[in-house]
């Protein structure tokens, strides 16, 4: 990943790697009073817009099920308003649970304040997550359940 080093391509590298690391290790990288937002959760009846204690619990629950995930097509691009960005990735995991290849394209819309996060948007596809993260029955369950 060739990037120019910006403020926002460097975070947000750290905060890919934190991933591999450890909770402490990505929250270190927001503000206290920062919020993340997953718009899509809200469909499959999941929290969407967390605070940190919520980021905490989600990451505690979630990165044991995303060991060693290695991102790649990272592009980040810088909008008008300093300190705020437009960023795209794939990421991508063997599941332990399932040894399933969990697979993920990401939009992310975030702003620093001091260096660190203040605002994380995350907008993902939930098939993959419901196939993978939930099981491939469970997950048509689901589907099934919002379709009829």
């Amino acid at each position: 990943m060739a990037l120019e080093n910006t403020p926002g391509q460097q975070i947000l590298l750290n905060l890919l790697d934190a991933f591999n690391k450890d909770t402490q290790t990505v929250l270190s990288l927001f503000d206290p009073t920062a919020t993340v937002e997953y718009p899509y959760a809200k469909s499959i009846g999941s929290a969407y817009r967390l605070t940190m204690d919520d980021y905490r619990r989600h990451l505690d629950n979630i990165l044991p099920d995303m060991p060693d995930i290695i991102f790649s097509e990272l592009n980040v691009y810088p909008l008008a308003e300093q300190d705020s960005y437009w960023a795209e990735f794939h990421g991508e995991t063997k599941v332990p649970a399932t040894g399933d290849l969990y697979q993920q394209d990401y939009v992310v819309h975030f702003r620093l304040e001091s260096g660190k996060f203040i605002y994380y948007k995350e907008y993902w596809n939930v098939l993959p997550v419901l196939k993978t993260l939930m099981g491939k029955d469970k997950a048509q369950q689901i589907i099934d359940n919002h379709l009829s």
